[in-house]
């Protein structure tokens, strides 16, 4: 589903990315593991905040602050958290989950975990 930043929505089918004037993307992921939320990818959201609303199951979000200190939240079912405007994160699937998101449809950014300077 996207939202518009008219107010209007629509439903865009299977996950793709949406062209910058788009808005927000909401959708629901299933997660048996890793791989299924790219565990080994950083990522920030420069456009805005994400928000991620655990269904069912439990995984565990890793924020990476400026100096690189990471910090894991465990999220079970039913919890949620927003993940602040052009914070580096990325998740691990603990139990299998599926995860509610609503996150900026452009200006996504994306690095391997490991790689150099991800401030």
């Amino acid at each position: 589903m996207a939202l518009g930043a008219d107010g209007a929505m629509r439903d865009i089918g299977k996950l793709r990315r949406l062209a910058p004037h788009e808005g927000w993307l909401v959708g629901v992921k299933a997660a048996a593991c890793d791989a299924d939320v790219h565990g080994d990818v950083w990522e920030r959201h420069p456009a805005g905040e994400e928000m991620l609303c655990v269904l069912e199951g439990r995984v565990v979000l890793t924020l990476m602050d400026a100096t690189g200190a990471e910090t894991d939240v465990l999220l079970d079912a039913r919890r949620s958290v927003v993940v602040p405007r052009g914070v580096w994160h990325r998740l691990h699937v603990a139990c299998p989950a599926r995860i509610l998101f609503v996150t900026p449809g452009h200006g996504s950014e994306h690095r391997r975990a490991g790689a150099a300077s991800q401030a």
